[in-house]
């Protein structure tokens, strides 16, 4: 299972982005300290086979690139968007894990990161 993520901030509508590319913005300097994540749903198995049985996500974030500490969880599959409020000035790094109903667990997607002023 691959996942493929781009990252947004200040927008509530992702749907111009990209999948595949990662992308970083700064805040707006109106004291936005949102980022808007989305990511593109796997649809194989690494081995190539349909993946029928994904469940959700866990999203993965912190502010550093090699310490992702904190942790959402997000159960079904109909959700490939997530609005993080009140982030702190600095920045931030976010990566998605897709997981399936047995508790199959991908690698993390690739990191993208923004800063908030």
């Amino acid at each position: 299972m691959a996942i493929f993520v781009s990252l947004l901030t200040g927008c509530n509508d992702p749907t111009g982005a990209s999948p595949t590319t990662a992308q970083s913005a700064a805040s707006n300097g109106s004291g936005n300290t949102s980022a808007t994540l989305s990511w593109e749903a796997p649809t194989t198995n690494t081995n190539g086979t349909a993946l029928t049985n994904l469940a959700g996500y866990r999203i993965y974030y912190g502010s550093s690139a090699t310490d992702l500490s904190q942790k959402v969880q997000l159960n079904g599959v109909g959700v490939q968007t997530y609005v993080f409020d009140n982030l702190q000035a600095g920045t931030w790094y976010f990566a998605v894990m897709a997981v399936t109903s047995a508790g199959v667990e991908s690698a993390l997607s690739n990191k993208v990161s923004t800063t908030i002023m």
